[in-house]
Parts: C-alpha cells; sequence; structure tokens
C-alpha cells in the first residue's frame, strides 16, 4: 500500500530548473531552482554597478539608500517563483501584452471580427460525425465520460484506481494531448422523453386524461429537470497532431475501457451537434447569448 502519492517532474526541464537546498547554521532553507539563484545573483550585482559606476553614485545618501531598497525589492519580487516553478519576470511580456483595455476583451458579437476570436479558440470547423479540425493542422474528437471517483471508495478500491491511472498514463502516446473537461450544465433527458415518446406511441386508447398527464410529465422534463435542474458532466477532448496520432489515441481510449472500469466506466462519442453544445458553455454569455465580449484566455 503506498502511504503517499506524488505528481512526477516534468520532462520538459533544463539545467536551469534544477533545485539546490542551502542551508545555514543547521537549518535547510526552502529548494531554490538554479535559474532563481542565479537571477538573484545577477540582479544583486546589476544593482551594485548601478550605484557605483552611474550617475547614482553622485546623488544623496538618502535617494541612494532609497534606490537600493526599491532595487533589492524588485529583484526579491521578480526573483520569486509561480506556482508552476516559473520565475515572475517570464510574465512581464504577457503582462504588457495585456495592458491595453483592448487586449483584454474580443468582441464576440455577429458583426465583429472573427479573427481575435477564432485565434483564441484556434477551431476552424467540426465535422458532422465529431471531428474537430484546429487552426494549427492538428484533429481532435470530443467523448462524454464517466469515471470511477467517489467518496465511498474504500482504501483499496481508491488505491487500484489510482494504480490503474498511473499505468495508464505511462502508456499514453504524446502526439495526442488529452483534456479533461467538467462543466456543469442542464441534466440530460434525452432517454426519459425517447421512453416517454415510446409509451404515448403506445397507448392503445387515447384518454384524453391519459393525453395530459403525458403532456404534464413532458413539460415537467423538458422545462423543469432539463432547464432548471444542472449537473456535473465530463468530456475528454483528444488532440493530435494528426489524424494517424489521434486514431492511436482512439484506440488506446478504446482498450482501456474494454480491458478495465477503473479508469473510466464509460466514454461516449460527440457527434458534430454534441460537440458544439460541449464547446458552446465555455464560450457564450451567463445568460445563453452569443454576443458579448469574452474576455482573453
Amino acid at each position: 500500500m503506498k502511504a503517499s502519492y506524488k505528481v512526477p517532474a516534468s520532462i520538459n526541464r533544463s539545467f536551469l530548473d534544477h533545485e539546490i537546498t542551502l542551508s545555514k547554521g543547521g537549518w535547510a532553507v526552502r529548494p531554490s531552482p538554479i535559474k532563481q539563484l542565479l537571477f538573484f545573483g545577477g540582479g544583486g550585482l546589476s544593482l551594485l554597478w548601478i550605484t557605483t559606476t552611474t550617475f547614482i553614485s553622485s546623488a544623496s545618501p538618502i535617494f541612494v539608500t532609497l534606490f537600493v531598497i526599491w532595487g533589492l525589492t524588485a529583484v526579491i519580487y521578480f526573483g520569486a517563483t509561480t506556482k508552476t516553478r516559473q520565475l515572475r519576470v517570464m510574465t512581464i511580456s504577457a503582462l504588457l501584452s495585456y495592458a491595453p483595455a483592448k487586449a483584454r476583451h474580443v468582441y464576440t458579437r455577429r458583426n465583429s471580427n472573427p479573427s481575435d476570436f477564432s485565434a483564441i479558440v484556434g477551431i476552424e470547423s467540426i465535422d458532422p460525425d465529431g471531428r474537430i479540425h484546429f487552426a494549427d493542422g492538428g484533429e481532435g474528437q470530443a467523448y462524454l465520460i464517466v469515471g470511477s471517483a467517489s467518496y465511498l471508495l474504500f482504501d483499496a478500491d481508491r488505491i487500484a484506481i489510482l494504480d490503474r491511472v498511473d499505468s495508464f498514463w505511462r502508456k499514453v502516446d504524446v502526439s495526442c494531448e488529452w483534456a479533461m473537461i467538467t462543466t456543469k450544465e442542464p441534466q440530460r433527458i434525452y432517454q426519459q422523453v425517447a421512453s416517454l415518446e415510446k409509451r404515448n406511441q403506445a397507448l392503445a386508447i387515447r384518454d384524453p386524461d391519459l393525453i395530459e398527464l403525458q403532456n404534464e410529465q413532458y413539460d415537467i422534463l423538458t422545462q423543469h429537470v432539463g432547464g432548471k435542474f444542472t449537473s456535473i458532466h465530463q468530456y475528454l477532448l483528444l488532440k493530435g497532431k494528426s489524424t494517424d496520432a489521434l486514431n492511436r489515441a482512439h484506440t488506446t481510449l478504446k482498450a482501456e475501457l474494454e480491458g478495465s472500469d477503473l479508469m473510466m466506466k464509460e466514454a461516449a462519442v460527440l457527434d458534430g451537434p454534441d460537440a458544439q453544445a460541449m464547446l458552446r458553455v465555455f464560450y457564450r454569455g451567463s445568460d445563453g447569448s452569443p454576443e458579448r465580449t469574452a474576455p482573453r484566455a
């Protein structure tokens, strides 16, 4: 039985991403990546050079002191790491690109230029069978999935699921991206409506009271259960670099479903209208209207 679990380190790392643990007086300091130590060292040397060789050196002692405090604060702030272990200084370019108000919003009205919105979505077209064509040449397919996670799992089941998920991701081909999407949407009532219609067609006696009762049940399903009550839905979006990469990922997913239900219990391929309905959740307004200004991702 495993006592703990961890997320493996990314393989997209360079020599500068390796962490070094420094100690002082017998106390261990939080590990710091080499790039952070180099940034602190370079920032300190640059600050020393500015205060000793430029016009700052001829200023009053109070001004020099304030400048040094400001410089050290800036070096420490921009040298700190984010949650993804990246230096804050690396986000300055993105911050400057989003500084203008025009750059933070994209108009998605019907009469607006679709170029900016297309650059965010990155989807060129969706086939009737659900095949998604991306702007970078990749192809994708969306699935409605049902997982196995639950708060009521026993420890043995939880460990079995984690082990199965761990082994599954080890064999996934890196030529295809696997994106898990979780949304909160109205409950799906297709099967209930179909069953109600089947019962309606099977009525031997078209009694007005029975017809009225069925109409009432239909209104409850469509207007209340399928309109006002929401539930959590999970989707899987496969995005391959090519058609072959997407087909290999589909084969891997199919083999996993047939081999075990620990990773996923069910996965249904979404056709074109269902895929558009799934993606529409992210790009429409809170009131369901597509005419709004969408913030950039």
